[in-house]
């Protein structure tokens, strides 16, 4: 889900990528060293050795103050299936376990359960598979959730009960909660209005071409540009500033994680003929399977920020730097 502070950090990538075309490890556009940060500049920037006035430029991306502009979301606010995954595990009963079987390739996915009867009860299990689990792991981790649940390899079974099994794929459903117009500031600043002119016409240029950026959660923000100004109250101390203000207008979203049935019970009416199918509802801890699921989606945000930015990363002041691998 994008916020303020999140979209802010996509417009400081942005902007790096504009200012170190090649990569940070490379040049920047004026061959000197720029530090881009998603924050205000730190004392240090101004008076330690490394600071503006040993041809060290920098450029701060922060919130800018504006009057409330609501921007309507849309009306109802409904809910809109945004992916669904199809599972390509599979299981297969043996005698009294469940074996679980994964893809010879590619990538394995979906949601395996298991039950069996008690009495007039059902207990059962359910685990979705995540990139990092083997047929064994999810053997283990079902086995867990019985009573007297037993893993042997990649079988699951219960003692004295006949297990049954089932594989159901998944889907994320999204909704916009809030749309919002905010006000961003990109200010460059350098000791020489010379390259104050040349990095302030390399960003003007590229972010003029841009309606759209990338957000860290893997959707979009329309860019617009807003005006642009001089500072030079600093300059009897050689310090220049040229700010440029932007908005963006984007979606908060509420994202929920759900799978697929895998359990259920009904009835089938076909002009006076009634028929039932399915068993009493097993009732699982579904937790586990939501917990899953949300460590997928957190997965899958950070590979989308990834994609999006490859090589960046923030340190704790908030500078972009180049992420380590």
């Amino acid at each position: 889900m994008a916020d303020a502070s999140q979209v802010g950090l996509a417009l400081a990538y942005v902007c790096a990528g504009i200012l170190y075309p090649e990569g940070l490890e490379k040049p920047s556009v004026t061959g000197r060293q720029t530090i881009v940060r998603r924050g205000w500049l730190l004392p240090s920037d101004i008076f330690a050795a490394q600071n503006i006035r040993n041809n060290t430029d920098f450029l701060t991306v922060t919130l800018a103050p504006q009057k409330g502009v609501v921007v309507p979301e849309p009306l109802g606010r409904p809910w809109q299936v945004q992916a669904r995954v199809l599972p390509t595990v599979s299981v297969k009963q043996s005698a009294q376990a469940v074996c679980i079987a994964f893809p010879s390739d590619g990538v394995s996915s979906g949601v395996v359960g298991v039950w069996y009867e008690a009495g007039k009860t059902q207990i059962s299990a359910a685990y979705a598979v995540t990139e990092q689990d083997t047929p064994e792991t999810v053997a283990l981790a079902l086995a867990g959730q019985l009573p007297k649940g037993l893993a042997d390899g990649n079988s699951v079974q219960v003692p004295g009960h006949n297990l049954a099994g089932n594989v159901v794929g998944y889907g994320q459903s999204v909704r916009v909660n809030r749309r919002q117009n905010q006000r961003y500031r990109v200010s460059l600043w350098t000791a020489d209005s010379g390259v104050r002119d040349t990095l302030g016409q390399s960003l003007d240029t590229e972010l003029a071409e841009k309606s759209w950026i990338s957000t860290l959660d893997g959707g979009q923000a329309q860019l617009r540009f807003v005006s642009v100004e001089d500072i030079d109250t600093m300059q009897n101390q050689a310090l220049y500033r040229r700010d440029y203000l932007y908005e963006l207008v984007f979606d908060t979203l509420q994202v929920q994680w759900s799978s697929d049935m895998m359990f259920g019970a009904g009835t089938v009416s076909a002009g006076d003929q009634v028929s039932s199918f399915g068993a009493i509802e097993p009732a699982f801890d579904n937790s586990v399977v939501l917990h899953a699921l949300e460590a997928m989606q957190a997965a899958q945000t950070s590979q989308a920020a990834q994609n999006s930015y490859p090589g960046m990363m923030v340190n704790q002041f908030g500078t972009v730097v180049c992420q380590s691998h």
